[in-house]
């Protein structure tokens, strides 16, 4: 059967098909781009968002780094009042030296590994110079004045917790005479350096013919604790400037050396 399209038809023919054309275009091409146009605008947001919280921290750096001073500069006041944490066998040195320049003698010394073990802070807080314990319980007779007494019942001493450092124990055997002028010449010897090097327990032989050594002296035994603390480098860290920018753009060496 033929069938002849009239013109309108014709007309109407095209126009479906260009319409067709139109909406498949759309949706194969046009509208994939405005999906990847709303992404991107996403992205953009969030990424000024982002940039805009590295902005915010960065107006932080120099505040941070004047803190991290601050903190330095305390530790490195604190710090003074140990030894460096050290190899034990530095240690023995340290007290090696410090016996050597007495001119006594020693027979022995014996040290442990330095290991991690508690401090204990003892402080008199200011409240608390003038009225604490031993001085009000020997104040039988009331004697101190009232105020004393007042600042003693209304003020708490401040309660320090224990901290956690390197403690390398020695024990030194070496001959002294027997008013013990060399043992007190010891315990000089080892506070002179304001560290924190503790005498716990000083003992000696008997005084008979068979402990004491041929010119008279007598073998004597201390046991001292050594605290230390792994040093922070104060002046490196003084030398920060917060200069940021100059660490843009540099490439780690890890990615260096593979790229290499």
């Amino acid at each position: 059967m033929n069938m002849k399209l009239s013109y309108r038809d014709k007309i109407i023919f095209i126009v479906v098909i260009i319409i067709v054309i139109l909406v498949a275009g759309f949706f194969l091409l046009i509208r994939p781009k405005f999906q990847e146009i709303d992404s991107a605008r996403a992205n953009y947001e969030a990424k000024k968002q982002e940039q805009a919280d590295i902005d915010a921290k960065i107006s932080t750096l120099p505040q941070l780094i004047e803190d991290i001073k601050s903190v330095a500069k305390d530790v490195g006041e604190k710090q003074e009042l140990f030894m460096a944490e050290q190899d034990p066998y530095l240690n023995e040195m340290y007290v090696r030296e410090a016996l050597e320049s007495t001119g006594i003698e020693y027979k022995s010394i014996s040290t442990t590994y330095t290991s991690a073990g508690p401090i204990s802070r003892y402080t008199v807080t200011p409240e608390h110079l003038l009225a604490y314990d031993n001085k009000i319980s020997a104040d039988l007779y009331h004697e101190l004045p009232e105020e004393l007494y007042n600042n003693y019942l209304g003020v708490e001493p401040t309660a320090y917790p224990e901290e956690t450092i390197g403690v390398t124990t020695m024990e030194l055997n070496f001959y002294g005479d027997k008013e013990l002028d060399d043992v007190y010449n010891v315990i000089n010897k080892l506070s002179q350096d304001d560290k924190a090097v503790i005498l716990n327990s000083v003992s000696s032989g008997d005084v008979t013919a068979e402990s004491e050594t041929d010119n008279g002296q007598t073998e004597f035994s201390c046991v001292i604790t050594i605290y230390s603390v792994y040093p922070l480098n104060v002046d490196k860290v003084m030398e920060e400037d917060g200069d940021w920018q100059q660490y843009i753009g540099q490439t780690p060496a890890s990615d260096e050396a593979a790229a290499q």
